[in-house]
């Protein structure tokens, strides 16, 4: 009795091996023309859908892509002109710093002048005051050296001593 396996082709015995062969055969064109007729249009489809689906899922990557390398040099260029505006204004407001520092000065300056001005006045004030009072000392004691002389008879020795009395007592005052 022969052994049994799946893979052994048996048949009657009434049909002979090349009949069978035929059969089988005719039967595989059958399911061949059968795949290929409905099975593989459908798979084909799916298969073109889902190229379909990758192609569309790249192009939407790539756009993805681009529009972040875009935004990203947007960005870049926002960054770069946000130093140099960030440097502008850094300049500007170092030169009105210094703009004040020159106001600051130059009214100090004027205000210095102005007290030193002041000051000067005063003092030419005080000076005039000071000679003017020492005239009018000098006027009293010739008013009184007049007198004390007017009182004494003068001559030579004692307008001398008297001329050195007045000196004297001139020195003494100042």
């Amino acid at each position: 009795m022969p052994s049994w396996s799946p893979f052994q082709l048996e048949h009657t015995p009434d049909i002979t091996d090349i009949q069978w062969l035929a059969i089988r055969t005719v039967g595989f064109v059958l399911i061949l023309a059968i795949v290929w007729r409905f099975i593989v249009p459908m798979v084909g489809g799916l298969l073109r859908d889902r190229q379909a689906a990758i192609e569309q899922a790249d192009n939407q990557v790539k756009a993805t892509l681009g529009e972040t390398e875009r935004m990203r040099n947007e960005y870049r260029q926002r960054l770069e002109q946000i130093e140099d505006e960030t440097e502008q204004r850094m300049e500007a407001a170092v030169r009105e710093a210094e703009d004040l520092r020159s106001h600051i000065q130059a009214e100090a300056r004027e205000a210095a002048t102005g007290l030193l001005e002041r000051a000067r006045q005063d003092v030419e004030q005080e000076r005039r005051k000071t000679f003017v009072h020492l005239r009018s000392e000098f006027v009293d004691d010739v008013v009184r050296a007049a007198g004390f002389a007017a009182a004494q008879t003068v001559d030579a020795s004692t307008q001398r001593r008297l001329v050195q009395e007045f000196a004297r007592d001139l020195g003494a005052s100042s």
